[in-house]
């Protein structure tokens, strides 16, 4: 049964289910990763893919306003995912705590989406507002303003790209450097890494907050999925490093006795 709960846990917030499905008595892992995780994850797609048109539309409104509206556009996907649930034997009320578990986890990376993109449509409209409210001009004025919209975009996205560059290039330069010297568990190792890197992972965040206007710990959970993924390809990255390092002095040892050998004259003296 903790088998179970270990692989409910990595979809939703912890909690305690009982069931005596066949279906996880023969292989919890992939029941939960190919019946019920991918309609969650359509969800998400679905509602992030909503908010960002709604915010478009009325971005005047809150995501409270907006957050009941997901269910009709989106609910399918939460429906599948519940007659999953209900294949693998979980009671309606078992059930019914994942999917709310699940949203509960989702809730704030949507909110910090629709209120990034709301606020960047409210900036558009008053850019456009501005500029209606200048003395006409005609087309070569609106072809300023818009060229002076395309400019700003393009600095904020080169400055982030490179501060998440050289916050790459610090996670690739320190597990180069760490790796051959250290025989700790790679999940420590990233630890390190991470500290080590810690200012540059600092600054990505602080443009975003400063470009977007969201807050330090919204743009942090808007990060944090990829960041968490970035984490896990440097624990990956290490043990092939490893691997690697020690093919190449296994080969080394090898190559040492070959080349004694190599070197005897062929009557032995």
């Amino acid at each position: 049964m903790s088998k179970i709960v270990r692989v409910l846990s990595r979809i939703v917030c912890c909690f305690s289910v009982t069931t005596s499905s066949a279906v996880f008595a023969q292989g919890p892992d992939q029941f939960i990763a190919s019946q019920v995780k991918p309609h969650f994850a359509a969800y998400a797609d679905c509602a992030k893919q909503y908010l960002r048109q709604a915010a478009k539309k009325d971005p005047a409104a809150t995501f409270d306003h907006i957050e009941s509206s997901l269910r009709p556009a989106c609910g399918n996907h939460i429906d599948l995912a519940r007659d999953a649930l209900f294949r693998g034997d979980f009671g309606r009320s078992e059930a019914n705590a994942i999917i709310r578990s699940a949203y509960a986890s989702m809730q704030p990376g949507l909110r910090s989406l629709f209120d990034q993109a709301a606020s960047s449509e409210r900036q558009r409209h008053q850019v456009e507002k501005e500029q209606a409210a200048q003395a006409p001009r005609g087309d070569e004025a609106a072809s300023v303003a818009q060229d002076r919209i395309k400019a700003v975009e393009f600095e904020r996205t080169k400055l982030l790209s490179e501060a998440s560059s050289a916050f790459d290039s610090c996670l690739v330069s320190e597990s180069k450097s760490l790796v051959p010297l250290s025989n700790e568990p790679a999940e420590t190792l990233v630890k390190v890494i991470e500290i080590k890197c810690g200012e540059l992972e600092k600054r990505v965040a602080s443009l975003g907050v400063a470009f977007y206007g969201a807050s330090k710990d919204d743009y942090q959970k808007i990060v944090k999925e990829p960041l968490d993924e970035r984490k896990k390809r440097l624990v990956a990255d290490i043990v092939t490093l490893r691997a690697d390092l020690a093919k190449e002095a296994a080969k080394q040892q090898k190559d040492v006795p070959e080349a004694a050998a190599g070197s005897k004259p062929a009557n032995g003296n």
